[in-house]
């Protein structure tokens, strides 16, 4: 496996970088106006913790944290570029976070293809109703 740099200090991510990674992984739908992209990084600097993953100085993997570091932690963007997926670095990422508030409740919410692997990930089923409110910036709503 190709040596792998994680990071847990920068969350100003280089906009270009962190845009091509989730346009890479299928996250994106090209509809993004030149604001958004501009202003893709501010999610991760607005967040909790980021754990960013680099591979020769090209970002290959990142997860964001919004936490109270007491009592509960929410994931939020864990991806990984398909190049680079079955190696570990997604579960590193989870690993590095858990690690950073052990004792907070950990939640995730996710699309029906990821729910196995955040299970193999520890992860349980959330016994109560979850409910959202789109933001302005989901096409879908």
């Amino acid at each position: 496996m190709p040596e792998i740099v994680f990071n847990d200090k920068k969350k100003d991510l280089p906009v270009n970088q962190l845009h091509f990674l989730f346009m890479s992984a299928g996250w994106c739908k090209s509809a993004e106006t030149q604001e958004m992209i501009s202003n893709f990084n501010l999610p991760f600097i607005n967040s909790t913790l980021v754990i960013s993953a680099w591979h020769e100085g090209r970002l290959v993997g990142v997860v964001r944290v919004l936490s109270d570091k007491v009592i509960r932690s929410a994931v939020y963007d864990l991806v990984v570029d398909p190049k680079f997926r079955c190696r570990g670095i997604g579960k590193e990422l989870l690993e590095r976070c858990v690690r950073k508030f052990p004792k907070t409740e950990w939640i995730v919410q996710t699309n029906d293809e990821n729910v196995k692997y955040y299970l193999k990930n520890g992860f349980i089923r959330y016994p109560g109703n979850v409910l959202f409110r789109p933001s302005v910036w989901d096409p879908e709503y």
